[in-house]
């Protein structure tokens, strides 16, 4: 028999969106699929949408809440499914997921996760512009300085969630991250080599806007979480994060000598700690958005 799903939708003035996310999700063919639609109180015609498909959701609402973790906390305390996700309303879910990640999770009542890869997309007016996350192997210590795990190609058990607790709903960017560093305190990760998800770019995302608090909540999770030199690193490259404009290229081909030469003074502090051009890169890239 198979697991049964909910999938959270957290959604805010998101109706150029949101059909399309729920279509992706309620044609997913899997059965005992659960759909829940946590909506902000949208006033740009989302609601109508939802009362489209009111008889195919297990529960939607519209009201002002403090954000997008509290919408996920109450939607995950409201669900009912074996295994757990969400997905916002801006992205879509692969034809097909669930039922490859069904079986991932032999046994669905143990805590457990599953992570795939995702293909992020832009619309313009040329069509789509369509590019791979890559994803890869579940490493706990590449996880906690690195946000390598795509949130919606990710699922996991009912006994994962109730181990590892709700998201913080004090962090406002980095929540996901910050709980999946929770979740694999308690079990390793299963890597499946699939795209899961579509990850849309435009204009109102949320994970490339709101740099300052974004940064401080990066800053916080990784000197909690991450070893070694890295919580120094991150704080080197965020105080000189305006100096790398000056590197003869991009900062993911940027070379030791590029440093050298181009930020003596960086370079001198970051190799001092051990790190590598390749290091810097995951911090800036990671700090960067």
């Amino acid at each position: 028999m198979l697991p049964t799903f909910s999938v959270i939708i957290p959604s805010f003035n998101q109706a150029q969106y949101l059909e399309q996310t729920l279509l992706s999700v309620l044609g997913q063919g899997c059965p005992g699929l659960e759909v829940l639609v946590l909506d902000g109180g949208s006033s740009d015609g989302s609601v109508d949408i939802l009362r489209a498909y009111e008889d195919r959701l297990a529960f939607w609402r519209s009201r002002k809440d403090s954000g997008q973790a509290e919408a996920i906390n109450e939607g995950m305390a409201r669900a009912t499914g074996d295994i757990l996700c969400w997905i916002n309303s801006d992205d879509l879910l692969m034809p097909g997921a669930l039922l490859d990640v069904a079986a991932a999770f032999p046994e669905p009542a143990e805590p457990g996760f599953c992570y795939g890869t995702c293909i992020g997309f832009r619309e313009t007016e040329r069509g789509l512009d369509a590019f791979p996350f890559a994803g890869g192997a579940f490493d706990r210590d590449r996880l906690a300085r690195q946000a390598y795990i795509i949130q919606p190609s990710s699922f996991w058990t009912r006994a994962l969630w109730n181990a590892a607790g709700p998201l913080d709903a004090s962090l406002h960017y980095a929540f996901d991250w910050e709980w999946f560093l929770r979740a694999a305190r308690i079990v390793p990760f299963t890597f499946r080599p699939r795209a899961y998800s579509l990850f849309r770019y435009h204009g109102g995302n949320k994970t490339t806007s709101g740099a300052a608090r974004r940064t401080e909540e990066i800053l916080g999770i990784v000197e909690r979480f991450a070893t070694g030199f890295w919580p120094g690193l991150y704080r080197l490259v965020r105080d000189n994060f305006d100096e790398f404009g000056r590197l003869p290229r991009l900062v993911i081909a940027a070379r030791d000598e590029d440093y050298a030469a181009a930020m003596p003074g960086f370079w001198a502090e970051a190799s001092a700690m051990g790190a590598t051009a390749s290091d810097v890169h995951v911090a800036y890239d990671m700090l960067h958005g």
